[in-house]
């Protein structure tokens, strides 16, 4: 059986592999010319300083960690709550591993192991600006920490410093 992080990290791309296909079929129209590279996943577009955000719905409520990362890192965009209003979609899936008898009882602690998978998409272009994995081993303050990397990686991505 397959480790939680490595199905978050294949969801992703699978994910990410759907937008592509979905993009690929709406540009059979056009000419060879205009017509994007069907190798690239991820496109070179930017992610502007003050772009609007929306931070759509993931399960156990990660959206929240997410938008106080981007608080807590100050990162330049602005958070919108209506999905219309913004430039760029974030959505993504998480999941915690509590802390199991033996560990909280023999090494005495309670830490969990977060894992999160994050993309951005362009809601004009349809095109996925930046995806992001994230696993936590050992989490002292759980998803707030996976949120906190989420929004420093952002960070970096509008800085471009993301490699």
């Amino acid at each position: 059986m397959l480790p939680k992080w490595t199905v978050f990290v294949l969801l992703a791309a699978l994910i990410s592999a759907s937008s592509v296909l979905a993009q690929d079929t709406k540009s059979s129209a056009l000419t060879p010319s205009n017509q994007p590279d069907k190798n690239v996943v991820i496109s070179n577009e930017s992610l502007p300083s003050g772009a609007r955000l929306y931070i759509a719905s993931m399960p156990n409520g990660f959206e929240t960690y997410v938008a106080a990362g981007l608080e807590k890192k100050k990162v330049p965009v602005m958070v919108v709550t209506d999905r219309d209003r913004a430039d760029f979609e974030l959505s993504g899936v998480s999941d915690t591993d509590k802390a199991n008898w033996a560990k909280m009882i023999f090494l005495k602690s309670q830490q969990t192991n977060e894992a999160a998978s994050i993309k951005i998409v362009n809601l004009k272009t349809g095109n996925v600006v930046f995806a992001y994995s994230v696993n936590k081993t050992n989490s002292v303050r759980g998803k707030q920490s996976a949120g906190e990397a989420v929004a420093k990686h952002i960070n970096e991505k509008i800085e471009n410093r993301y490699h």
